[in-house]
């Protein structure tokens, strides 16, 4: 299977605070995907590394002097609501929309990464900074924003600091999804990772291989903590979200809903959590994988619709409604 990046490269971002260190991230993904060395062009890296060290927001891991200069800014706040999901279900490009509200404080990066709450203090804004955003405003909450749908440990630990925060769901049809997790499986993998395995060479390989070995976490990944199949069984994850919140605290949107209708879903969400609906600035998809790979093909697809088929009716039951995707 031939494999390669679209030639425009990285895309342009707009002049977005929150989707800057997505650039950035991406653009040191690409390089190291097409075996591009820095020491070839050690000014590309040493601009890159500066662009990194100085980001406003970062999309995933923050430069550890950042979190140390931060503990010295004043008493920090706890997120008043949290936005999941599962992995390549939209939930960059639905973070992104609901930062541009004047009333919602973004932490330092998108992802986080863990669930231990007593840790995440650095990250957040001080006491401060939201008060200055009530008085400007007269609402201020704190997000907190991860694709960790699945993570036990932030669930309790979250609702044993925050039992009244909201909670905020992002789900997509699991078949779809599939295809971005095995896309961004191999955009992650190294020189001697998924993309040169027997495993992942096609599409029908990796689901094949995943289908077989389920519930083990195979074939070989670079996202060993979210393997395919997985990812994709959201009724454990959602029940316990709703157990521990309660259905009245969470509200689920479906990335269909909300590529179909940005500003309508965007707007929802925003008097789900109590603030006045400001019309969202509309920019390109975030976080959309750059490589150039043949379209799923069809038997893949059927097998992923009869292996997810009998987990989404478990699902539609947990929250009393049908989402449509075994209608296909």
């Amino acid at each position: 299977m031939a494999t390669g990046v679209a030639p425009s490269g990285a895309p342009e971002y707009v002049s977005d605070r929150y989707t800057k260190g997505l650039a950035v991230f991406e653009e040191w993904q690409l390089h190291r995907y097409n075996r591009e060395s820095y020491f070839a062009h050690p000014l590309r890296g040493v601009q890159l590394g500066i662009r990194y060290l100085t980001l406003p927001h970062y999309f995933g891991r923050v430069p550890p002097v950042r979190l140390w200069l931060r503990r010295f800014g004043g008493p920090r706040v706890l997120p008043d609501f949290a936005c999941v999901g599962a992995l390549k279900s939209g939930t960059t490009d639905l973070a992104s929309y609901l930062m541009q509200h004047p009333s919602i404080l973004a932490p330092l990066t998108k992802e986080i990464g863990h669930g231990y709450t007593q840790l995440w203090g650095p990250y957040f804004p001080t006491e401060r900074e939201k008060a200055e955003v009530l008085r400007c405003t007269g609402r201020a909450l704190a997000g907190y924003f991860d694709p960790a749908l699945h993570d036990l440990l932030l669930i309790d630990n979250y609702r044993a600091v925050r039992p009244d925060a909201k909670i905020l769901m992002m789900l997509r049809d699991p078949v779809e999804r599939a295809y971005s997790h095995y896309k961004w499986d191999l955009f992650l993998s190294s020189n001697d990772g998924l993309r040169v395995m027997p495993y992942g060479k096609t599409y029908a390989d990796y689901v094949g291989y995943a289908l077989e070995m389920f519930p083990a976490p195979s074939p070989p990944t670079t996202l060993p903590s979210m393997p395919v199949l997985g990812t994709g069984v959201y009724v454990n994850a959602v029940a316990r979200w709703l157990e521990a919140f309660g259905k009245d605290n969470v509200h689920i949107v479906t990335a269909e809903d909300f590529f179909a209708d940005i500003s309508k879903t965007v707007c929802g969400v925003h008097e789900f959590l109590g603030l006045p609906a400001v019309e969202p600035v509309h920019h390109h998809v975030l976080n959309r994988n750059p490589l150039e790979i043949p379209e799923p093909d069809a038997d893949s697809v059927a097998r992923l619709r009869e292996f997810y088929r009998p987990w989404n009716e478990k699902l539609f039951e947990v929250i009393g409604c049908d989402l449509g995707w075994n209608d296909h």
